[in-house]
């Protein structure tokens, strides 16, 4: 009696859950809430029941079946790297090593005396030796005075050459120093000034000729040369004469 009332149980539950199997399904089909599980998308999705698919992580769900169905946990194709193509720096041109700059040798001054009588000035840049020139390189030191003025002999000497260059140096007197074997050259002289003529010996600060503007000058003025060696005529070379000048001026 007791196994009967017992099979008919089983036979009644067994029909009750027969009876749920399609309503259940069809729940599944519409997308709705199943028992003991989240439904993730309906067929159109490609989801599955209880959140997560057979054999499958959590953290490799099914995206949207927009993106081919691709897993979360796979690593994104890399992107594409362009490479710009960048100018390659040219080679500099070889620059010529510079020219040694050999200083010119020191000349030692000699005692003596100025060579302008009165007041007087170097003038500015355009008055020193090796300033430019047209077509030559200035070969003195220009002593700015006024017309008239006295011109003497810096040191003893023999006077070797007088001479008128009217495009240039105007008239001009060549000194040579018996004792230091150098020459100097007066130029500018004003006209009718001169006291003394080649072959003549002159002594220190004897008068020799006057300041003017004669030849190409702009104004009254003493141009005035030293030569080593000789004067050009003899194949001597100039040096800068502001140095001697400026000691026998005792500046």
């Amino acid at each position: 009696m007791a196994r009967s009332i017992r099979a008919t149980l089983l036979l009644t539950a067994l029909g009750a859950a027969a009876a749920a199997l399609p309503a259940s399904a069809a729940a599944v089909n519409a997308g709705g809430a199943a028992p003991g599980g989240e439904v993730v998308g309906g067929p159109a999705t490609g989801g599955s029941v209880g959140g997560a698919a057979p054999g499958v992580a959590p953290a490799q769900r099914a995206t949207s079946s927009r993106t081919g169905g691709a897993l979360a946990g796979h690593k994104p194709p890399r992107p594409k790297v362009v490479h710009r193509r960048t100018a390659t720096p040219r080679a500099k041109a070889r620059q010529p090593a510079p020219k040694p700059v050999v200083p010119a040798p020191l000349v030692p001054t000699v005692s003596g005396v100025f060579p302008v009588h009165g007041p007087f000035s170097f003038g500015g840049d355009g008055a020193r030796f090796g300033a430019r020139r047209l077509g030559h390189v200035h070969q003195g030191q220009d002593v700015v005075a006024a017309s008239g003025q006295p011109i003497v002999a810096p040191v003893a000497g023999l006077v070797t050459v007088k001479a008128n260059q009217p495009g240039g140096a105007g008239i001009y007197l060549i000194v040579h120093g018996t004792s230091d074997e150098r020459d100097y050259a007066f130029m500018h002289l004003l006209r009718g000034s001169v006291l003394v003529a080649p072959g003549d010996a002159v002594r220190a600060g004897q008068q020799l000729a006057q300041v003017g503007a004669t030849g190409d000058a702009s104004g009254p003025h003493l141009h005035f040369e030293i030569w080593i060696g000789g004067w050009h005529a003899r194949g001597g070379e100039p040096i800068d004469p502001l140095p001697q000048l400026e000691r026998w001026a005792g500046l």
